[in-house]
């Protein structure tokens, strides 16, 4: 009797557990990240062969998580509602750190810009 108590125990935490791993999985939503040219003209240096790849990212409420390792970015919130863009909020994201929590007061629409110094940057439109 003891056991089957025991394994109804373990199952019913098991259960409890994949629960909430499914919700947490369930608020990520996934950043489709474009690659951009910084310097089409006059950078001296051609056109890959290859195409470039866009890291994997997501988005949880104002956590922004890059998935994968990475050499380090500057993440920089565009806001394009007005005439002219304006950068509202940037962070330097050093190589390891894969998740930046974005500040709370900020809400709405932004171009979600990585860049890594080189002449590729990597840019989405995100909802906060």
């Amino acid at each position: 009797m003891k056991k089957r108590l025991l394994m109804l125990l373990l199952v019913i935490a098991g259960l409890s557990v994949s629960k909430s791993i499914a919700k947490v999985c369930d608020d990520l939503i996934e950043v489709d990240l474009q690659v951009g040219i910084l310097h089409p003209y006059g950078s001296g240096n051609p056109l890959p062969k290859s195409p470039i790849n866009p890291p994997s990212a997501s988005l949880d409420d104002h956590t922004f998580y890059i998935n994968g390792e990475h050499s380090g970015y500057t993440l920089y919130l565009v806001d394009n509602s007005g005439d002219e863009p304006d950068v509202v909020y940037q962070v330097v994201i050093p190589a390891g750190v894969n998740a930046v929590v974005l500040p709370a007061t900020l809400s709405g629409t932004y171009e979600l810009q990585l860049h890594n110094g080189g002449a590729f940057y990597f840019y989405a439109e995100i909802e906060l």
